[in-house]
C-alpha cells in the first residue's frame, strides 16, 4: 500500500473509494451546510485544488482526488485535513 493511502486510512470518517477521499457532512440547516461550502471554497481556492462538491438539502458530500494525476496525492491528504478543520473553525 501507498504511503498517501496508508495516510488516508488514518482520516477520521473519510472514505477511502479508489483513488477519491469521500466524506458527507450533515448539517441542521440548509444555509449551515451552504457557508460550509463557502469557507471550504476559499481554502480549495488558495491552493488550486478543489474537491467535488454534492449538496443535498442538509448534506454536503466532499471528494478530493488529483485529476491530473488519476491518484491521491499530498494535495488530497491536506485538502481532506483542511476540509475537517473548516467544519470545526
Amino acid at each position: 500500500m501507498s504511503d498517501i493511502k496508508a495516510q488516508a486510512e488514518k482520516l477520521d470518517g473519510w472514505e477511502l473509494d479508489g483513488e477519491k477521499l469521500k466524506k458527507t457532512f450533515k448539517f441542521d440547516q440548509y444555509l449551515e451546510g451552504i457557508a460550509f461550502v463557502q469557507k471550504l471554497a476559499v481554502y480549495a481556492e488558495s491552493q488550486q485544488h478543489h474537491p467535488g462538491i454534492s449538496i443535498n438539502h442538509t448534506n454536503v458530500s466532499i471528494t478530493w482526488t488529483t485529476f491530473s494525476k488519476k491518484e491521491l496525492t499530498e494535495k488530497d491528504i491536506a485538502g481532506a485535513k483542511a476540509t475537517d478543520n473548516v467544519l470545526k473553525a
